[in-house]
């Protein structure tokens, strides 16, 4: 769902997360620190669940309790170990375009959706469906009239693909042949669309599917082999990559 190029989630440095991931969003619980600078895919939102946090972007910075983080922006998340709430909605960046131009403005969750963002934080039954209801409460609360892009056919039946075994060896060109187009047509429209080339998807897909392991108890070492990696350290060095945190760093509650 997000783009590894430069940092994916990032999220902050020496804190345990709860990360609920789901096929279209990802609901994280974090404890504000330092991000670091970094830009991904997906839209993002955030929502401070007691202190403020600052937020740094390419235009200055501000402290908020609540902020859009728009698809590839390069921003910086600080804070000082106050809990944060963050959405990442993978809608396409021509969709966040086209919204923003008819008028779509941001709207920070109401004093009830904010209250039930807080109390995620802390364990309970049915945390995984509660997450789920919330993600997509906040999301049409705060993105109203919001569509994620269409995607060509053919790059769907790609993705179907690599989604059925993400292990495979997904090459550009081998699933170019699949939907019957040319190496570098099939590139280019890949990118294109999903805004990243055919290996960070690819990647996207294993790590979760080594996240779904490592929910269920399983060892990073037996993670990373049932997941496409080399071994351990291979898994761990994309983790960090891509989430900006080891393995041991979170606490996983559903995919």
């Amino acid at each position: 769902m997000l783009d590894q190029v430069e940092g994916g989630l990032a999220l902050p440095r020496g804190t345990v997360a709860r990360l609920f991931f789901f096929r279209d969003v990802a609901l994280v619980v974090a404890t504000a620190a330092d991000s670091g600078w970094h830009a991904h895919r997906a839209l993002q939102l955030v929502q401070a669940l007691a202190a403020p946090f600052r937020l740094e972007t390419t235009q200055g910075a501000s402290d908020l309790r609540f902020a859009l983080i728009a698809p590839g922006e390069r921003h910086r998340l600080c804070g000082a170990g106050a809990p944060l709430a963050h959405l990442f909605i993978d809608c396409g960046p021509r969709a966040y375009a086209t919204w923003r131009a008819r008028g779509g403005h941001p709207q920070p969750p109401g004093g009830d959706l904010a209250a039930l963002l807080a109390a995620l934080g802390a364990r309970g039954e049915n945390e995984r469906e509660r997450a789920h209801e919330l993600a997509r409460a906040w999301c049409q609360h705060s993105l109203p009239g919001l569509a994620p892009d269409a995607l060509d056919p053919r790059i769907e039946r790609a993705l179907q693909q690599v989604d059925r075994d993400p292990t495979a060896a997904h090459g550009h060109r081998q699933l170019a042949a699949a939907v019957h187009l040319s190496a570098s047509r099939f590139a280019a429209l890949f990118r294109d669309q999903l805004g990243m080339p055919v290996r960070n998807y690819v990647l996207w897909r294993r790590l979760l599917h080594a996240v779904t392991l490592l929910e269920r108890g399983v060892s990073v070492t037996e993670a990373a082999h049932a997941s496409g990696f080399a071994d351990a350290a291979h898994l761990s060095r994309s983790f960090r990559k891509v989430l900006g945190a080891a393995p041991s760093a979170v606490e996983y509650v559903g995919f």
